[in-house]
């Protein structure tokens, strides 16, 4: 049996992307992206696909503001399997309307770089109540995940973190990066368990 295409939260996809919640939410609730509903047990409510993460890396970094049927026609032409949508088109990794014109094809090498860390940290990512109260940790250590992403996004230099943290490698330090964007879920934290001793 083939494996789905894989998909991604709300929150990975704006931690990804590099943009905030509020904005992937807009286009979801305006019909600008369409999504494909999860069940109720599920850890998303919505999964966005690879094509999603590539639309807001460009609309991030678009230098005009495009009306609601262009951005929707973008993202058409960027989750399918297509050369136009509207008046967007595909050229050899260019996306072109009128006279603007994007790199499409840079940006994708980018994404594609930066998932490939993200899946292999997040394999690496474990949570369990009787370490750190269930504070996702790398495998086979007690270093919190997002603790280190925090350093990282404060600016500290890979190489000091390491220095500080030896068993963590660099793809490490950048997937732990893009953990600490995303919010916790909401919630009280898990009760820790007290043991005590027989008297």
């Amino acid at each position: 049996m083939a494996d789905s295409p894989p998909s991604y939260s709300v929150k990975e996809t704006a931690a990804l992307a590099g943009m905030s919640e509020r904005v992937i939410r807009n286009e979801i609730e305006r019909g600008v992206i369409r999504v494909a509903r999860r069940p109720r047990n599920s850890r998303a409510a919505v999964a966005l696909p690879k094509g999603a993460l590539l639309y807001f890396r460009l609309l991030r970094d678009m230098p005009v503001r495009l009306p609601r049927g262009d951005r929707s026609d973008l993202y058409r032409l960027l989750s399918g399997d297509r050369q136009t949508a509207g008046s967007w088109r595909l050229e050899r990794g260019t996306l072109k309307r009128g006279i603007l014109m994007l790199d499409a094809k840079a940006v994708r090498t980018d994404l594609d770089r930066d998932l490939r860390a993200y899946e292999a940290g997040r394999r690496k990512a474990v949570s369990d109540p009787d370490t750190l109260g269930g504070e996702p940790v790398f495998a086979g250590t007690r270093i919190a995940i997002r603790h280190i992403g925090r350093l990282a996004l404060r600016g500290i230099p890979a190489a000091e973190i390491k220095a500080d943290y030896p068993a963590l490698s660099a793809a490490d330090i950048d997937f732990a990066a893009v953990f600490a964007r995303m919010k916790p879920a909401p919630g009280r934290p898990a009760k820790l368990k007290v043991r005590r001793e027989a008297a």
